[in-house]
């Protein structure tokens, strides 16, 4: 051990520290036996394991899907050369087509080490199918000049029976390899590897319906509904709940969610004020999702409506409470569709002030969006049609706000989705105002707020509406309700014989048919 005197002064004591020495000189000092003992582990653990899976099973989705397409193109082009009877080309396409899918076969067994049965036998059977096709093109060209019977029809019916072996073939191992999704979502527990099986599932579900359909088909949604119920998995809670609503974009997602008690799981959730706002919207875009009356075969999930008062007021309190614009959005669109759902919302909603909530909110950072405004708009327009809703909402500024809100112009908008919210907030927002206008003085209000220039001029100007026809009748029927009520020099006289007088559908017609001439 080295010794220091003691007479040494406290700052020649911290320069020459031994222990600081030896810190410096052990960074260059390596334990050869220590790096062997590593180097001879393997560093695959279980988390490795999944996440390599869920490489595999993304890539092999995605091959497959993308060699299916071009083969479907290529059926297409057969179909059209057998119709014209073009059997030169028909006989290549049929070598190339029976060739590619042979190819996209083998893609499958790469991406499936151990095929189930049921997958090898309709592979079978889709080569099966190619060689009758082949064998049908063969024989056409030894057909006697006596045979009466069209050589396409034969051509054309093994075509089609190749076609859907073909598709079910693709659809057989698209869901095998979801399940692989499905057991990774069901059985790991690490917060890497649930993110990034739940990261595919949304990547998978945002490429089409049919993965959405596959997925629910397979057991995806019960699986994600069991990690929402799973305590101890809260942390990975708002990327599942995500990940539910991409998915639940189809009808058969719905259903699952009905069949699994989804409801009930999404109100614990929901209504569990404790929680975090971010799970909670998230829970509110599944609600938007599942509710969308644009969804095929929509129907109302069984214990929604009973529990519509609960759901309301968590809604309610996300949009006032909130300083997040996409929280806002999430809880707004699910209060808008509900809306659609049934009369007896609307009574819900104003017990909880919504109408004030949401008219405010528009003055704020939070519903600045366009798509907010739409979603606000909605519920205006079918909250007014309850009578006990009209004066709370002409009391909290509504009439204000629709006429606000009636002046947003397409022109201003680069994208089609905000060019089509654009359109939908002109138009509910007419909507809501010839709603309210029933009474003289509302219609007083709007010919004093300049509310009537504006419905002329999208009426008349195509471009001020992106020529839509929804924009157009609407204001219309605004415009003759305020008419109707309170007389005002803002209505020109030809604007009056063209826009209020007719029948609406010749009103309709003249402001589509400017362009043209009539004789």
């Amino acid at each position: 051990m080295l010794r220091y005197s003691v007479k040494k002064s406290a700052k020649e004591k911290f320069i020459f520290d031994p222990t600081q020495q030896w810190l410096s000189d052990i960074r260059w000092s390596t334990e050869t036996e220590c790096m062997s003992v590593l180097q001879g582990k393997s560093l695959l653990t279980e988390m490795d394991k999944y996440s390599l899976n869920a490489a595999v099973v993304k890539n092999g989705i995605d091959t497959i899907r993308d060699d299916s397409h071009h083969i479907s193109n290529e059926f297409t082009k057969l179909f059209k050369y057998v119709e014209a009877e073009k059997w030169s080309a028909v006989r290549s396409l049929v070598i190339q087509l029976t060739c590619h899918i042979r190819s996209l076969i083998q893609e499958c067994n790469l991406s499936l080490p151990d095929p189930p049965s049921y997958i090898l036998e309709q592979q079978e059977t889709v080569m099966g199918e190619c060689a009758k096709l082949a064998q049908q093109v063969d024989r056409k060209s030894s057909t006697s000049k006596d045979d009466r019977t069209p050589p396409k029809i034969p051509v054309t019916n093994q075509l089609t029976f190749l076609g859907q072996a073909f598709s079910r073939l693709v659809d057989l191992a698209l869901g095998h390899l979801l399940q692989k999704v499905v057991e990774t979502l069901d059985e790991a527990n690490n917060p890497v590897t649930l993110s990034s099986a739940l990261g595919t599932v949304v990547s998978l579900g945002l490429e089409g319906e049919h993965m959405c359909y596959i997925f629910a088909r397979e057991g995806g949604v019960r699986a994600l509904l069991d990690i929402c119920r799973t305590e101890s998995l809260s942390f990975i809670h708002p990327q599942t709940l995500r990940a539910l609503a991409t998915i639940c974009c189809v009808a058969e997602g719905i259903f699952e969610i009905e069949k699994e008690g989804g409801v009930e799981c999404l109100m614990d959730i929901l209504c569990d004020y404790s929680g975090g706002e971010k799970v909670r919207g998230e829970v509110a875009g599944v609600l938007a999702q599942v509710t969308s009356p644009c969804l095929e075969n929509f129907q109302q999930l069984s214990g929604l409506v009973e529990n519509l008062d609960e759901i309301l007021r968590a809604l309610i309190g996300l949009c006032a409470n909130t300083l997040s614009h996409e929280v806002f959005l999430l809880a707004s669109a699910a209060i808008a569709n509900i809306t659609f759902m049934d009369s007896m919302a609307c009574d819900i909603l104003l017990k909880y002030d919504a109408p004030r909530v949401l008219i405010q909110s528009c003055g704020t950072s939070v519903a600045q969006s366009l798509f907010a405004k739409d979603q606000v708009a909605t519920v205006l327009a079918n909250m007014v049609a309850v009578d006990n809703c009209r004066q709370c909402i002409i009391n909290s500024g509504g009439l204000d706000l629709c006429l606000q809100l009636l002046q947003e112009r397409p022109l201003t908008y680069k994208s089609s989705a905000e060019i089509a919210a654009c359109e939908r907030v002109q138009q509910k927002s007419a909507i809501a105002l010839a709603r309210l206008c029933r009474e003289e003085e509302i219609a007083q209000i709007i010919v004093e707020m300049e509310g009537i220039p504006r419905l002329v001029e999208l009426c008349r100007n195509k471009g001020e509406r992106n020529n839509s026809d929804a924009v157009l009748v609407a204001c219309l029927a605004a415009l003759r309700k305020v008419s109707a009520l309170y007389k005002t020099e803002n209505i020109i006289d030809i604007d009056f014989k063209q826009l209020i007088q007719p029948r609406l559908m010749d009103s309709f017609l003249i402001c589509t048919n400017t362009d043209e001439n009539f004789v």
